[in-house]
C-alpha cells in the first residue's frame, strides 16, 4: 500500500493530511486536531471526479490548504457545523445545507463549531474531468467546466437551505451499500450536475447567514473563555461584560456561529467534560456533578441524557465496557 501523499492530494486535503490506507479507487485521509482527529474517505468516481465523506471529532484543525484553480467543491452537511469563509465573509452549514464554490485557500484552521461534523464534500477537477457526460447517458448536457463557470465566475460562494430537492440527492449517498457503491456514485453524480445545471443562482440563500471576522473572533473567544472556566458561574452579563459588547450582541454573534445560545454551549460543554471524568476517573456521579456546580444528582442526570443521549450511570458502563473490548 502506497502511503505516500502526493502534492495534488495536499492541495485539495491540506498539508497535515496523512495516508490511513490505499486501494485502488478509495483513499483514507487523517488530519489530528486539537482534540481529535478528521477522517476523509475518498472514492473516485469519475477521473477528476471524487465522493468524499468526512468524519469530524474535533473543532479544530490545522488543515492549511492551499487554492487550486478549477476545482469545483460542493459540501453538504449532514450533521454538526462546519465554517465556510470566503473572501472576509464567514458561513456556516447546518444539517441539510449545501455550500458550492471554487476551492479557496482556508489558511492553517479548520472550524467545526460544535465538534461533531459529518458531511459529504464532491469535488471536480475541471482539468481532469470529462468535458462533457452526455456521452454516459442519453439527454444529460451537463458538463464540469460549465458549472464552474457557474459558480465561480464571480467569486460567490453559492448557499442553498435544506430542503426537499438537495435531501433527496444526498440522502441516498449516506447508506449505500459496498456492492454497488461504485455504479451507484456515477449516477448520483451525474444527477447532482443535472440538479446543479438548473440552479437559479440569483437564488443565492446566504442573507442573514452572513458574518464578519470580527463577529466570529467574538463568538470563538467566548467559547475559550467559557471551556476554560467551567466550574465558574457563566452568564451573558459577565461575558459581555468581559469583551466589551452588549448582551444583545454577543447573544446573536454566538448563536449564528455555534448554531446554539450561550447557556446552551455551556450545559454542553460541562456535560462533555464531565463524560471524560466518568470514563476517565472512578469518581463519584455525584462528585462530578458537584464539580460543575450541580449539587442535585438528579437534575445532573436530566442534564447529562439531554446533552449525551444516555445517563451518566448508563455513559460509564457503556464505554467503560467498549474500551475494556477493544
Amino acid at each position: 500500500m502506497n502511503k505516500i501523499i502526493t502534492e495534488k492530494e495536499r492541495c485539495v486535503f491540506g498539508k497535515s493530511a496523512e495516508i490511513v490506507s490505499r486501494e485502488e479507487e478509495v483513499t483514507v485521509y487523517r488530519i489530528p486536531g486539537e482534540d481529535g482527529d478528521v477522517v476523509m474517505t475518498s472514492y473516485a468516481v469519475f477521473p477528476g471526479i471524487e465522493i468524499v465523506y468526512n468524519d469530524v471529532h474535533t473543532q479544530y484543525c490545522n488543515e492549511n490548504v492551499t487554492s487550486s484553480e478549477n476545482i469545483l467543491q460542493i459540501n453538504h452537511c449532514l450533521e454538526g457545523r462546519i465554517e465556510i469563509g470566503f473572501e472576509d465573509d464567514v458561513f456556516y452549514l447546518e444539517p441539510g445545507d449545501l455550500a458550492i464554490s471554487g476551492q479557496v485557500e482556508r489558511g492553517h484552521e479548520s472550524f467545526f463549531p460544535t465538534g461533531h461534523y459529518h458531511g459529504i464534500t464532491i469535488l471536480i477537477d475541471v482539468e481532469k474531468a470529462p468535458e462533457c457526460l452526455s456521452c454516459l447517458l442519453d439527454d444529460v448536457d451537463v458538463s464540469p467546466s460549465s458549472l464552474v463557470r457557474k459558480f465561480c465566475s464571480e467569486d460567490i460562494c453559492f448557499l442553498m437551505r435544506a430542503d426537499k430537492s438537495v435531501e433527496h440527492i444526498f440522502s441516498e449517498l449516506y447508506s449505500v451499500r459496498d456492492s454497488i457503491r461504485r455504479g451507484y456514485f456515477k449516477i448520483k453524480v451525474l444527477e447532482l450536475m443535472l440538479f446543479l445545471s438548473d440552479v437559479d443562482i440569483s437564488q443565492n440563500q446566504q442573507a442573514g447567514r452572513r458574518y464578519t471576522q470580527s463577529q466570529v473572533q467574538l463568538a470563538k473567544q467566548a467559547s475559550r473563555y467559557i471551556t476554560e472556566h467551567l466550574q465558574e458561574k457563566l452568564t451573558i452579563e459577565l461575558l459581555s461584560n468581559l469583551f466589551h459588547v452588549s448582551p444583545t450582541q454577543l447573544k446573536n454573534c454566538f448563536k449564528g456561529v455555534f448554531g446554539m445560545s450561550v447557556y446552551a454551549y455551556i450545559k454542553a460543554q460541562k456535560m462533555k467534560a464531565a463524560a471524560r471524568l466518568l470514563t476517565g476517573s472512578s469518581r463519584t456521579v455525584l462528585d462530578i456533578a458537584g464539580q460543575f456546580g450541580y449539587e442535585n444528582g438528579s437534575k445532573f442526570a436530566v442534564a447529562f441524557r439531554s446533552v449525551m443521549g444516555l445517563s451518566p450511570k448508563e455513559y460509564r458502563r457503556q464505554n467503560t465496557r467498549q474500551t475494556k473490548t477493544e
